[in-house]
């Protein structure tokens, strides 16, 4: 007798295990909250008064985003990488593309772009005018490629870096260390501690001048003001089933112990601020006290993602959303201030009342923000800009892009033209990228018509 054929498609027999979704969907929560929370304090910043108690009241717990980026940094390599080798080359090779490329870009963007705003054509002109000019951008540029000072936020970037860098020997030490990593937990929450409190007040002798006082000015963009909150992530990611089991079982429990913390640190902040404290010295994000509220809503929003975690339904609307949120998050804090910067000047009347205003601006700010970072995203610049590959050309509609970029042109020009609204250039050149965008798009689709996409257009 002549044998079978084996069939083509195996069909997977009963004793086979479904693949194990390792995805981290609480982080997802997290960190859109988080990336959320960012623009939130640099909207409310920007629209009320330094001064304002009760916007005080709402950015001194806004200040907890930065310690919470820094937190998952180090939970999500930690959880990638706590049972297999890392190899430190493939590892940095891999991690400074992502964040290193845009890095560069959003600095000389920021760098032009700060220098355009003030002096229009000009400025940018004078730079090039003479040897001198020259040499004195080239120092601006490489001390902004430094410290990320280009623009206010892009410390975060070269920290990260600095995380990147230190992480192999973090992971090692830890591997090394199994029992001992509760103690290391506690030397580093002292030295957390004592170096916030150092950190608002006159420096030591030390680093009063000379290197000392260098160091010292640029403490913040080093990794040592966040090391307790790096290493928590660590560690936490390191015991990640305990950790979990831990807050899934007390999670009601530890949600009121953070809900009374923040309570607490609310009536602290009105207290000091009534008795004479500057809202700015009241919401420095180095105050020693405040450092307990940070960790509150951290741990506050991973017990609200675990609940997402178990109840949320996969290939839902809400379920997609969140996941292409997390998806553009990084895109969108890189872009935010551009939008921010060309909304405030005419993003809510000042005779608005406080609330109204503030999110109505946030609203405005997201809303752009969203709308740059998409046309990035459908974009050849995509991996240098958000850190991510172009979304693939096949699964983009052509039509709808151009029917959009038309939309943001004719509205940008009249926007800037006709009402002098700097945001109109701002939309007008988004348009003008997604328009080439597409084009390049159509191009690769007209190319390869007759292969069938099996994508379907976004």
């Amino acid at each position: 007798m002549l044998a079978e054929k084996p069939s083509l498609i195996e069909k997977p027999t009963l004793t086979e295990k479904p693949r194990r979704d390792k995805h981290l969907y609480q982080i997802d929560l997290v960190r859109l909250v988080t990336f959320g929370g960012v623009i939130l304090d640099h909207v409310t910043i920007g629209i009320t008064a330094a001064t304002s108690v009760a916007a005080g009241s709402v950015e001194v717990f806004l200040r907890y985003t930065r310690y919470g980026f820094f937190a998952l940094t180090g939970f999500v390599l930690t959880y990638q990488y706590r049972n297999r080798s890392l190899e430190p080359i493939s590892f940095w090779r891999r991690r400074f593309k992502l964040i290193g490329l845009p890095f560069v870009t959003w600095t000389l963007f920021y760098w032009v772009y700060g220098r355009y705003r003030i002096g229009g054509m000009e400025t940018l002109e004078g730079i090039v005018a003479d040897q001198h000019s020259m040499v004195t951008a080239a120092k601006s540029i490489g001390y902004d490629l430094i410290t990320g000072n280009a623009m206010y936020h892009l410390y975060f970037l070269s920290v990260s870096m600095q995380i990147y860098l230190f992480f192999p020997l973090i992971l090692a030490i830890l591997k090394r260390t199994w029992g001992f990593h509760r103690y290391q937990l506690i030397v580093s929450f002292a030295i957390q501690v004592t170096l916030m409190y150092l950190m608002v007040r006159p420096p030591l002798d030390i680093f009063a001048d000379g290197v000392g006082g260098v160091i010292w000015t640029h403490l913040v963009i080093t990794i040592f003001p966040y090391q307790f909150f790096i290493l928590a992530g660590c560690v936490a990611a390191m015991h990640y089933e305990a950790f979990q089991a831990f807050v899934i079982r007390w999670r009601w429990t530890l949600l009121a112990a953070c809900v009374a913390t923040i309570g607490a640190t609310l009536a602290y902040y009105l207290h000091i601020t009534s008795t004479g404290t500057s809202v700015a010295r009241a919401t420095n994000v180095f105050l020693p006290h405040n450092v307990y509220a940070f960790i509150a809503i951290i741990m506050m929003l991973y017990c609200l993602g675990t609940i997402w975690q178990q109840r949320r339904t996969p290939g839902s609307v809400p379920d997609k959303i969140l996941r292409t949120a997390s998806d553009r998050s990084f895109g969108i804090y890189l872009a935010h201030p551009l939008a921010l910067s060309a909304l405030l000047p005419t993003i809510a009347p000042a005779s608005w009342p406080g609330v109204p205003r503030v999110i109505f601006a946030y609203a405005a700010t997201v809303a752009a923000t969203i709308f740059v970072v998409e046309v990035l995203r459908r974009s050849p610049i995509s991996l240098i800009t958000t850190g991510r590959n172009r979304l693939d050309w096949r699964s983009q509609n052509v039509g709808r892009s151009l029917a959009v970029a038309a939309v943001a042109i004719v509205g940008g020009v009249i926007a800037s033209e006709v009402f002098d609204v700097w945001a109109g250039y701002l939309f007008a050149a988004t348009g003008a990228l997604l328009a080439i965008s597409a084009g390049i798009v159509a191009w690769h689709q007209w190319r390869n018509r007759d292969d069938e996409f099996t994508e379907q257009p976004v």
